[in-house]
């Protein structure tokens, strides 16, 4: 007599929706990704101390005991993790969005914040980044 066998149903894992809140603005992260993926490119080199700045980089720290503050670009202090920013790779490139502002075209970093920090900790002057078209941007974009 043959013992009854159990098929071992294998699952995705859901992956986690990453995203990127602009005041009313939304990105998806993982969408992102997908383009990039699909749609192959460059990375450009960016300027770390530019974006350091206007995201106040500088303001973030381990040891923040403060009332909590909000920049306009950038983390706040509360969702903002030390350990993680120290460990990221910084060989892997931001991703940098096109933006329409009325009729102006703006750059905002949607992805890669803790490793510009770290990157910023660390001195370096440019992190590869990839570049999303306005069309691009307005697929990832909800709100």
């Amino acid at each position: 007599m043959t013992e009854p066998t159990t098929a071992i149903k294998e699952t995705a894992v859901p992956t986690e929706i990453q995203r990127f809140t602009f005041g009313k603005w939304v990105f998806n992260i993982n969408k992102a990704e997908e383009i990039i993926a699909a749609e192959p490119r460059v990375t450009i080199p960016t300027e770390v101390p530019s974006w350091a700045a206007v995201y106040q980089l500088d303001r973030l720290r381990p040891d923040y005991a403060g009332a909590s503050w909000c920049p306009i670009f950038g983390p706040d202090q509360r969702h903002f993790n030390y350990e993680h920013a120290m460990s990221t790779d910084l060989a892997k490139p931001v991703i940098i969005a096109l933006v329409k502002f009325g009729d102006d075209v703006n750059q905002l970093l949607i992805d890669g914040t803790h490793r510009m920090f770290h990157a910023h900790t660390k001195g370096l002057d440019t992190l590869p980044a990839y570049f999303l078209s306005v069309e691009e941007t307005e697929e990832i974009q909800q709100g």
